[in-house]
């Protein structure tokens, strides 16, 4: 795996409504692996209200949020967080997570542990 990205959501005091919603909102993202039409680092983010393309490198998302407010939308932040490029903050509550964080990726979801490392995140 790359390395870990360093992200603005790893503190307590931080952690906003888009990075909350990338987590707990139902959504699958796909690669190429899935998706014939995405190139490498291109993901396809699938929610019950449409399907939005995030290309990693250039950091860009196709939906009206990231389009029109210039924000790191919500889809951003969950192809992140489901590759795990971006750790999930340790203190979240696990059981508030999408069951699919990461089903349809070879790269695995990560969650940052107490003592500053990182770890694959599973089902407890």
């Amino acid at each position: 795996m790359s390395s870990v990205k360093a992200d603005a959501t790893t503190g307590a005091g931080t952690f906003d409504e888009r990075a909350a919603r990338a987590l707990t909102e139902t959504m699958s993202v796909l690669d190429g692996r899935l998706d014939d039409d995405l190139r490498d680092e291109e993901f396809s983010v699938v929610t019950p209200t449409g399907t939005y393309r995030v290309d990693a490198i250039a950091e860009t998302c196709d939906c009206p949020d990231a389009l029109h407010r210039g924000a790191r939308c919500k889809h951003q932040r969950r192809v992140d967080y489901a590759r795990g490029a971006v750790p999930i903050p340790g203190w979240v509550n696990r059981s508030a997570i999408d069951d699919d964080l990461g089903q349809h990726l070879s790269a695995s979801p990560r969650i940052a542990t107490p003592d500053g490392q990182t770890e694959v995140l599973t089902d407890e």
